[in-house]
């Protein structure tokens, strides 16, 4: 089941993430935005997102009904998902650190960071790096996807509050220990585990909050348009407390919330055709726009050596327009073939598990 406005939200939380990245590039400064300047913050909303989706889709046959099969079905379906594209990525990373695309290359080509990209484990504490800088927190979401029975067991027992409270706990951990780069929680060092609480934070947040949409007080606090709009208001507002990462990364709870009841006014923010379009290929979004801002960074130093200046606003112009063609490409070409296709093997080798409506009948 696909909500729309849940989709939007998603795609606006890549788009903000491609508008912070942009001005670290040397050559894009000048197109800094001060809006964006904690977009960092959009992965944890990605965690949040990932939690509460993955739950729609699984718990019920899950955890609920749980087994080897079910399980099994489930870890097939999220690597189908997910694994096409960051194989993809991964591969035209290394070419272009073996070409030199884009004139600077800080990861090295190693045993290890190779096979540990392939597998997709790269940012999981063993201190190797990320070919494509984006992946590691789709590197971190599977630790997620293993442990996903677990929290959701958790999270739909009486100690759901030890949940949250954990989840809190390791935000405010991974806030203080100094490791972020352009804000608390923004942390995506290979070298620690940090990257990986990070990430099962906002993952546990997410399976907790698709435990609250069916209570009706949370329906009465965050249904309508009241809901959206004040959630909205509270990430605002946590937005401009200094250093207030991990309040907002639990502001993103109630926001995840109130776009799931579907109201009219999320709809039209997040559910109208060019939000949900950019929901669609999000993903793709996030892996491939740090590739297409080097090289039009690189293809901009050369036009500037050339005597080609006061065009800076064209090449920023190109790199939207490039991101938003190569990744629409990306999904149809890569991301909906890869899944079927792994789709096929599974149904090839592997019987599919009964759903509860079958198990029901019988």
């Amino acid at each position: 089941m696909r909500i729309a406005p849940l989709t939007g939200l998603r795609g606006i939380a890549a788009i903000a993430v491609l508008l912070y990245h942009i001005p670290h590039s040397p050559a894009f400064t000048a197109f800094h935005l001060t809006l964006f300047s904690r977009a960092y913050l959009a992965v944890d909303l990605f965690f949040v997102l990932s939690g509460f989706v993955i739950s729609i889709g699984y718990y019920e046959r899950v955890v609920k009904r749980p087994s080897v099969a079910s399980y099994g079905d489930f870890l097939l379906n999220r690597m189908a998902r997910v694994w096409p594209l960051h194989f993809i990525v991964a591969l035209v990373f290394a070419a272009r650190i073996l070409l030199n695309v884009s004139g600077e290359q800080p990861v090295a080509l190693t045993p290890a960071n190779i096979l540990t990209n392939l597998l997709m484990i790269q940012s999981w504490g063993w201190g190797t790096q990320a070919l494509a800088g984006n992946s590691w927190s789709v590197s971190t979401e599977l630790v997620a996807y293993l442990a996903y029975p677990l929290v959701a067991l958790i999270a739909f027992s009486r100690l759901a509050w030890l949940q949250v409270a954990g989840a809190a706990a390791l935000l405010v951990v991974v806030a203080t220990l100094g490791h972020g780069a352009q804000g608390p929680l923004d942390v995506n060092d290979g070298n620690t585990i940090l990257p990986v609480l990070r990430c099962l934070a906002g993952f546990s947040l997410g399976v907790i909050a698709y435990r609250l949409v069916s209570h009706p007080r949370i329906e009465r606090l965050l249904g309508g348009e009241h809901g959206f709009i004040g959630s909205c208001a509270l990430i605002v507002a946590a937005l401009m407390i200094p250093r207030g990462d991990v309040v907002v990364a639990l502001a993103f709870v109630p926001l995840v919330i109130a776009c799931y009841y579907n109201g009219h006014t999320a709809r039209a923010l997040l559910a109208n055709p060019v939000s949900f379009h950019l929901g669609l290929i999000s993903y793709s979004i996030y892996l491939w726009h740090p590739l297409v801002r080097d090289v039009f960074a690189r293809v901009m130093g050369i036009a500037h050596r050339h005597g080609v200046i006061g065009f800076d606003w064209a090449f920023y112009a190109g790199i939207l327009v490039a991101t938003w063609l190569i990744c629409w490409a990306s999904y149809l070409l890569i991301e909906v073939p890869g899944h079927r296709a792994i789709k096929k093997l599974e149904r090839r080798f592997v019987p599919r598990p009964p759903l509860p409506f079958q198990q029901a009948a019988e």
